[in-house]
């Protein structure tokens, strides 16, 4: 499109400095370790090596502790069909493939040939695809974990108090699935509490830790409205007179603590505050009548997951450190359109921001947080199965606008029928649920502890599966 600089050129020229910013971001965003935007296997790691998450050297210790921790050779059992390599092997046109349920598409374990669907996931991701250790990973990994089994000689590293968490909560998440599902010896896994405890730290110094939101301007725009562009909001945090309302609602299963690790908090923007309060009571209202509040086009919806960690005494304290930001927008109307440039194709745009350990202790980027664009590939494994599919396509299951059952506007799980949706005046009570729902991981914590050292066996650690 030719631009006419002579009769605006001040605003031709910021928003040309602006595009090269937004560009450069999701270049930034893409590791060397990782495929390459439109590969086959977009945002996979390249290799099953360590790469560089907590310091330069990929040989550092750390990082062959976070190799062992985040990368795993899987074979998922379900292959979502909107992959390239499963659409160009099918055939379909656009028209032919975005019908009424394409999300649900995909190839389940009997027609997967683990020969060829076979590969290396995870990374510097949120989840590990990590599922056990053979007995040679379970030595290598107690041997690394001898470094950091103190508090002295976690202080001899010299990790920054974020470091420090970063590091706690990716043993935490292998950890307690170890001890979920029974996948590995007593002595791996007293190794690993030992170490989330000399990782702990102070209440007052976790909760001080920074979002990693307060810069994010710095690598992405509030203006972007294209999925393949890097979006953020604006005030998102600082509530009133903030466009943004935080919700309250029953927790699902899927993101509670005791679970994810995470807290998890659900922001509302419509035009200005009063829209969107409005929006929420007016969600409340309709479903008194057994009906669905309008959404109005331009409304945003942000899910901010936070990292819970361990303090100094084994309490679980919920920071603000955002492990992962989803953002969702209505930019059309709520209709399938196979043409449509929407994440959904039928009206709604989303963002995913992830925690990158590269930016935060590497790159020393402005913000923690990457842009993860939508056709970016993952195992999805907190759904209940081990899924490999692409982020637009995982995401539309539960946030299309059509198709989905008519339970939630224009695909808002938070304000359906039966979501039960408050406004939220107090930003800390969400983490305060979280703390409680984190109860079941310290006690075992404790439990691993203090049980092994006297040689007396634990019970095995169950937790609802997302299904139930």
């Amino acid at each position: 499109r030719v631009v006419n600089m002579s009769s605006q050129p001040l605003l031709c020229l910021r928003r040309w400095w602006q595009t090269v910013a937004v560009l450069a971001a999701v270049v930034a965003t893409v590791s060397a370790e990782t495929y390459p935007i439109g590969h086959d296997f977009e945002g996979l790691p390249a290799s099953g090596g360590p790469l560089a998450a907590y310091a330069p050297s990929p040989t550092h210790p750390l990082n062959t502790l976070h190799a062992l921790l985040f990368l795993a050779e899987r074979t998922p059992t379900e292959i979502g069909a909107a992959l390239p390599a499963e659409r160009r092997h099918e055939g379909k046109d656009d028209a032919a493939f975005f019908t009424a349920k394409w999300a649900l598409a995909q190839r389940k374990e009997a027609e997967i040939d683990a020969s060829r669907d076979t590969r290396v996931f995870g990374g510097d991701v949120r989840t590990s695809p990590v599922k056990a250790w053979t007995p040679l990973q379970a030595a290598e990994a107690r041997t690394l974990l001898a470094l950091v089994s103190t508090a002295a000689q976690v202080e001899k590293l010299g990790l920054s108090p974020l470091a420090k968490l970063s590091l706690q909560w990716d043993l935490l998440q292998v950890w307690w699935r170890f001890e979920r599902d029974e996948a590995a010896d007593p002595a791996t896994l007293l190794a690993m509490a030992k170490a989330i405890k000399a990782l702990g730290q102070p209440r007052g110094v976790l909760e001080g830790l920074p979002s990693g939101l307060e810069r994010l301007a710095e690598v992405g725009s509030p203006e972007a409205r294209s999925r393949r562009e890097p979006r953020i909001p604006v005030g998102l945090l600082t509530g009133a007179p903030s466009p943004w309302v935080e919700v309250d609602r029953e927790s699902k299963v899927l993101f509670q603590a005791q679970r994810a690790l995470v807290s998890a908090r659900v922001f509302v923007r419509a035009s200005d505050r009063t829209a969107s309060e409005a929006l929420v009571t007016g969600a409340i209202d309709a479903a008194t009548r057994n009906q669905l509040v309008e959404i109005p086009r331009g409304t945003e919806v942000a899910l901010l997951l936070g990292m819970v960690g361990v303090s100094t005494e084994l309490e679980p304290v919920a920071t603000s450190v955002a492990s992962e930001l989803r953002l969702r927008m209505a930019v059309a109307e709520d209709r399938l359109d196979p043409t449509s440039e929407t994440s959904t194709r039928d009206g709604w745009n989303q963002w995913v921001w992830l925690f990158s350990r590269q930016a935060a202790f590497v790159a020393r980027s402005p913000s923690p947080l990457r842009f993860v664009p939508d056709t970016t590939q993952s195992l999805f494994l907190e759904y209940g199965t081990p899924k490999h599919t692409v982020y637009f396509a995982q995401c539309a299951l539960c946030h299309r606008t059509t198709g989905g059952g008519k339970q939630n506007p224009s695909g808002i799980n938070v304000l359906g029928r039966y979501a039960k949706p408050l406004i939220l005046s107090d930003p800390a009570k969400r983490l305060r649920d979280a703390e409680r729902e984190m109860a079941p991981v310290v006690t075992r914590l404790r439990e691993r502890i203090a049980g092994t050292a006297l040689g007396r066996p634990l019970p095995p650690a169950r937790v609802s599966s997302p299904r139930e």
